[in-house]
């Protein structure tokens, strides 16, 4: 059975299918762990503001991208998957139409050369 990428992590193993999603990484323990460093650092040291301010907005960021992420549009979910197969199916049948266009060799020796079928008389 083959998976895809988002489905496999870096062993190789399957992985669940929500864990590519942010709201699956983001938890409520980033915005306690925020506060914990807002109360220790001090308010007089710019370089610990400057970092406390790029965390902020990188959590908000994150958050963001969490309340607007949509779980449907995911390559592992069984819909696509049940979608794409029957898309390729469709595909390799040429979606019902005949076939006008083949790569054709003349002999058993020569290049394959794309020709118009002409299509067969009727009778």
């Amino acid at each position: 059975e083959s998976t895809c990428f988002c489905c496999t992590n870096t062993e190789g193993t399957k992985k669940g299918l929500m864990s590519t999603y942010i709201g699956e990484k983001l938890t409520d323990e980033d915005a306690q762990r925020l506060a914990d460093f807002e109360k220790q650092a001090d308010p007089n040291d710019k370089e610990q503001q400057a970092l406390l301010e790029e965390m902020r907005h990188h959590l908000k960021k994150l958050q963001d991208l969490k309340k607007h992420e949509d779980p449907r549009l995911s390559f592992c979910t069984p819909e696509f998957k049940e979608a794409q197969r029957t898309f390729t199916d469709a595909f390799k049948k040429n979606f019902g139409r005949p076939v006008e266009w083949a790569l054709v060799k003349d002999y058993p020796w020569s290049t394959p050369q794309l020709r118009r079928i002409a299509a067969e008389p009727q009778e």
